[in-house]
């Protein structure tokens, strides 16, 4: 007898953004559809384009791009929540808590079906960057935390990708169950790559390159990095920092930064590059960074190690469960530090190529074809065995044991 397909639905506010959250639903909703279930993506503005597998659906739910620099779309599909016709989904992943997050609990309690949320992005640590004036005063209070919470508590079950930002929830007086399961990242980050002149088209033939991956906005501190770096070539002239990401709410003062000091000869931003070019790059760099004090995960080291590059990065959430201090990289709890764990991985090639290798090893139990089986039991056990729990208003702490009890057989899934 074939086994039945899931019909799961995922309702998220970014999809075909180019973001670590984007990334990480956009992975994990291709890979479910490649093992043969039907995944439905419910997201505003979805791009065309896109290479998609058999059973993956879009359902574009409209909306106003309301800032050039983040991407962010901003959805308010009310009417569909009076219209639902999604009567064969067999349970909700909400990868969003504004707007579509609360459309899609006001669906999935009409439906009848039960909900996972993942949390990767604390609205809080957003809100004073992206919006002018009022958001200073909210990120300040415990609002926002209080309407997370108020959300986020009406899931079956709650997702982070890292233990680190469990921890943080659970701080600010989110309820269990949640559980940890990395994000994972592509497997094509793994193919076997190899520079094929990447130096030359970039001009970094003898450089030691440092790369930073990731989108050019505050919380990622870019011109904090550049300052330091100046006196990292201080200290060896060889050394070389690369810069690669989409534009951010940053680029400019970067760009500005860079030209006003004159350092064109020791950083390089590069902006976008292809894809095929990144993957060089990050096998071609000799180790990789990201200062930002609250990540999910940080993928972008992730998909470092896959190529065997070594990282450094701050000591903050997500990214302290990455990397491992010692082993393939540095965790910095400041900039002085960052400097000089920097620089003793420049100039120390033996343990540059000992961190790499670990690297590579640990960076295979990332691979989103494996994650993706790891959540198709999880999507099954919610809905088979969590779900009448609450259904029929069992006690939390007797579902809280049920989950610790099921994912102590699942594999990269911790409590």
């Amino acid at each position: 007898m074939a086994k039945q397909a899931l019909n799961i639905g995922f309702f998220s506010c970014m999809y075909s953004q180019i973001n670590g959250t984007a990334h990480a639903v956009r992975f994990l909703s291709e890979a479910i559809a490649k093992t043969g279930h039907n995944v439905h993506v419910f997201a505003p503005r979805i791009e065309n384009g896109y290479k998609k597998p058999k059973n993956l659906y879009y359902h574009d739910l409209g909306g106003a791009r309301i800032s050039k620099d983040t991407g962010f779309v901003l959805s308010v599909p009310i009417h569909k929540i009076f219209f639902c016709k999604e009567d064969y989904l067999d349970i909700a992943h909400i990868h969003t808590h504004a707007t579509i997050g609360s459309m899609a609990i006001n669906w999935a309690k009409y439906l009848g079906i039960p909900m996972i949320g993942t949390h990767n992005s604390p609205m809080t640590f957003y809100t004073a960057q992206y919006v002018p004036f009022l958001g200073s005063l909210l990120a300040n209070s415990d609002i926002i935390w209080r309407y997370e919470r108020h959300v986020v508590d009406k899931y079956d079950l709650v997702h982070v990708a890292t233990k680190s930002k469990k921890k943080l929830l659970r701080e600010k007086k989110f309820k269990e169950p949640i559980i940890c399961l990395t994000n994972g990242i592509h497997d094509y980050y793994f193919q076997n790559v190899k520079e094929n002149g990447i130096r030359e088209k970039y001009n970094l033939q003898d450089k030691k390159i440092l790369l930073s991956a990731a989108r050019l906005s505050p919380e990622k501190h870019p011109i904090s990095l550049i300052k330091t770096f100046k006196n990292i070539h201080k200290k060896d002239p060889d050394s070389h920092f690369v810069i690669v990401g989409n534009s951010g709410p940053s680029t400019g003062l970067v760009k500005r930064f860079i030209r006003k000091w004159r350092l064109e000869n020791c950083v390089s931003y590069l902006g976008m590059v292809p894809f095929e070019d990144l993957l060089k790059l990050y096998n071609a760099a000799d180790l990789t960074c990201l200062w930002s004090w609250v990540e999910a995960e940080g993928l972008v080291l992730i998909e470092a190690m896959a190529q065997g590059t070594p990282n450094v990065g701050a000591n903050g959430y997500g990214i302290r469960d990455v990397i491992r201090h010692g082993e393939t990289g540095f965790l910095a709890n400041n900039l002085h530090e960052f400097e000089e764990y920097v620089l003793k991985l420049l100039k120390d090639e033996s343990l540059r190529e000992e961190f790499g290798k670990k690297a590579k090893k640990i960076a295979s139990r990332y691979k989103i074809s494996e994650v993706a089986k790891t959540w198709i039991k999880i999507y099954k056990f919610v809905i088979n065995e969590l779900y009448p729990l609450r259904y029929y208003r069992k006690e939390r702490k007797e579902r809280v044991e049920l989950v610790k009890e099921f994912i102590h057989h699942l594999p990269n899934v911790s409590f």
